[in-house]
């Protein structure tokens, strides 16, 4: 074989290899930065997320202040079905804010068995019992 042909050869090969591992360490390095960009991005929208919830939720907790067994018990003359209606409808106002949209799915759940518990009629004469009021 001829010297120019062996040299055009071996060239080609060595350049095609050289292409190669240039594509394949530029492909990886592109994934990790774009892992990396996606990892800062995750971090900053669960940022603004957890600000946001700081923002909604001390309301929640206003509104359902008067569902501690603590203030329950302090006025047991105002448990009655408008109360636990007020609070209801206080919970729904609430919830109709942008509270429905950053509300995590644990806290949603919890609102809908409170929401449930709120809507229980209370016993034959008039008064929930020490387990409703538990609920």
């Amino acid at each position: 074989m001829d010297t120019a042909v062996l040299t055009t050869i071996v060239s080609a090969v060595v350049s095609l290899t050289v292409t190669l591992i240039t594509v394949f360490v530029s492909r990886s390095s592109i994934k990790a930065e774009r892992e990396k960009l996606e990892r800062e991005l995750q971090r900053s929208m669960t940022a603004r997320l957890y600000d946001a919830r700081l923002e909604s939720y001390p309301r929640a907790m206003e509104v359902t202040e008067g569902l501690r067994k603590s203030r329950l018990a302090e006025h047991p003359d105002r448990v009655s079905q408008a109360y636990f209606q007020t609070i209801l409808d206080e919970l729904d106002q609430w919830h109709a804010t942008r509270a429905a949209f950053i509300i995590s799915r644990g806290s949603l759940e919890k609102l809908w068995d409170l929401r449930e518990q709120l809507r229980q009629k209370p016993a034959a004469d008039g008064r929930y019992s020490p387990e409703q009021l538990q609920k």
